[in-house]
C-alpha cells in the first residue's frame, strides 16, 4: 500500500506532467494525437495509457504499475495483429500469436499472474482509459493489486480504427 502523502504526490507530478506533455489538451500534438497517423505518435499514446492507468489506481488506493518492456512488446503485439486482422479479440486463431500466452512468451516474459485489456476504436488514450473504467471486467483487471507491471500496444487499421491494449503482469 502506497502511503496517502506518496500518492498525492504522485498524482500532483501525474497531472503537471498531463498539463504540459504533447498530449495537453490544447496543444499542437492533442488535436491529432487520436487520430490516424495523429500527433504524438504511438509512444506518446501508449506511454499516456500506462499513465492514466496509474493515475486510476491511485484513485484507488492501489499500488502503481511499474512499466516493463517486455509486456510492452507482448500488448504491441496484440495492437498489431489486430489491426492487421481488422478485428478484436482476446484469442486470433488466425494470427501469428493467438493467444495472450504467445505473446507472453514470445516477448520473453516469465509471468505468475497476467492479465489483458483490449479495445478499439476510442478518439486516444483518456477514452480508452474510460472505457474500461467503465467495464466491470476490465475495470478489476485495472486496479487488481496482483498485478505489478503493466504493457501498453497502440495500433491503427487500414481503415483508420485504433486498437488499444494493455497487459497486466506479476512475474515469476
Amino acid at each position: 500500500m502506497v502511503p496517502r502523502t506518496a500518492r498525492l504526490q504522485l498524482a500532483i507530478v501525474l497531472v503537471l506532467w498531463a498539463c504540459t506533455s504533447p498530449l495537453a489538451p490544447g496543444s499542437a500534438a492533442a488535436a491529432g494525437a487520436g487520430a490516424a497517423g495523429g500527433g504524438g505518435g504511438a509512444a506518446a499514446i501508449t506511454n499516456s495509457i500506462a499513465d492514466l492507468a496509474n493515475v486510476e489506481r491511485l484513485r484507488a488506493g492501489v499500488s502503481p504499475l511499474r512499466v516493463e518492456g517486455r509486456l510492452m512488446k507482448a500488448a504491441q503485439m496484440q495492437a498489431e495483429q489486430m489491426a492487421s486482422l481488422g478485428r478484436m479479440d482476446h484469442v486470433l486463431r488466425d494470427g501469428p500469436y493467438p493467444a495472450p500466452q504467445d505473446r507472453l512468451a514470445a516477448a520473453g516474459y516469465r509471468w505468475r499472474a497476467f492479465a489483458e485489456n483490449i479495445a478499439y476504436g476510442q478518439r486516444g488514450p483518456e477514452d480508452v482509459t474510460e472505457s474500461w473504467m467503465g467495464s466491470a471486467g476490465h475495470r478489476a483487471n485495472l486496479l487488481n493489486g496482483t498485478y505489478t507491471e503493466l504493457g501498453t500496444g497502440y495500433a491503427v487499421d487500414s481503415r483508420g480504427r485504433s486498437y488499444f491494449v494493455q497487459v497486466f503482469g506479476k512475474p515469476m
